[in-house]
C-alpha cells in the first residue's frame, strides 16, 4: 500500500511541475482578438457601404478603431487573448487590417477559451496537485513497515 501512495504521490508532484511549463506551450497559441457580438452579413455590407471614418482622427487612434468595429458588431475597449480559435473565425476589417475582430453569436453558445482561463486552471492545478502529492507522499512514509532485524 505505502508504494502505491509513493508512486500516486510522485505522479501529483510531477502533474504540479509540469502544469506550468504546458500551460505556457497553449498560451503561444493565443491570439489577441477584441470579442465582439457579430452581425448579420447582409448588415455588415450595408454598414459598409455607409460606413465614413471619423473626421480628424488617424487610423491609429481609438474612435476610428471604434468605427471600424461598429461595422462588423458591437464595440469593446479591450482586446482579448483566446485560445483553439479556428483562423477562419478571425475577421481583419480591409478598412483597418491591423485590428483582429472575433465575431461571437451568444444565442449558438459561442464562448471561446481565453488565456485568462487556462491561466487561472493552471495555476488551481498546481497547487491542488502539490498538496495532493505531499500528502499522498507522506501517507506512504506512514505506512511503510519498518523491518525487524532477523536474529
Amino acid at each position: 500500500m505505502s508504494k502505491l501512495l509513493n508512486v500516486l504521490g510522485a505522479v501529483a508532484v510531477v502533474v504540479a511541475v509540469l502544469v506550468y511549463p504546458v500551460s505556457r506551450i497553449i498560451a503561444g497559441g493565443a491570439v489577441e482578438a477584441y470579442l465582439i457580438a457579430a452581425k448579420d452579413k447582409s448588415a455588415i455590407e450595408v454598414e459598409r457601404q455607409i460606413f465614413e471614418p471619423p473626421k480628424g482622427v488617424s487610423k491609429d487612434s481609438k474612435a476610428y478603431r471604434d468605427a471600424v468595429m461598429s461595422i462588423y458588431g458591437s464595440q469593446t475597449d479591450e482586446p482579448t487573448k483566446v485560445l483553439f480559435v479556428p483562423e477562419e473565425k478571425f475577421l481583419r476589417p480591409p478598412e483597418l487590417p491591423s485590428l483582429v475582430l472575433l465575431p461571437i453569436d451568444k444565442e449558438k453558445g459561442e464562448n471561446p477559451l481565453q488565456l485568462k482561463t487556462v491561466t487561472f486552471l493552471a495555476s488551481r492545478t498546481a497547487m491542488g496537485a502539490t498538496i495532493v502529492g505531499a500528502i499522498l507522499l507522506v501517507a506512504g512514509a506512514l505506512l511503510r513497515k519498518k523491518k525487524t532485524p532477523s536474529s
